[in-house]
């Protein structure tokens, strides 16, 4: 079974995101735990003007970030949003 944790995850998962200096906001952050590990489902928004290619490659930066902290995070899903200031 999974529940929702502790605020303290969610604001220390948007700190990592947020070191990756591509993104521009971070529009939603949803963390689950799962046992003994996180999930986290995480939507960021980016330059408009980007390509595809640019995003995806900041989109790993961001999930490779995340699961080599130590958090405990099992598994990252990034949606892509532009960035609408």
């Amino acid at each position: 079974m999974d529940a929702a944790p502790s605020g303290e995850i969610v604001n220390q998962v948007r700190a990592l995101a947020a070191e990756v200096s591509e993104v521009k906001f971070i529009e939603k952050c949803y963390v689950r735990k799962m046992g003994f590990d996180y999930f986290v489902d995480l939507h960021i928004q980016l330059d408009p003007n980007l390509t595809v290619a640019e995003g995806h490659r900041i989109s790993h930066l961001v999930k490779d970030k995340l699961l080599d902290s130590s958090l405990s995070i099992k598994d990252v899903l990034i949606h892509i949003e532009p960035y609408t200031g």
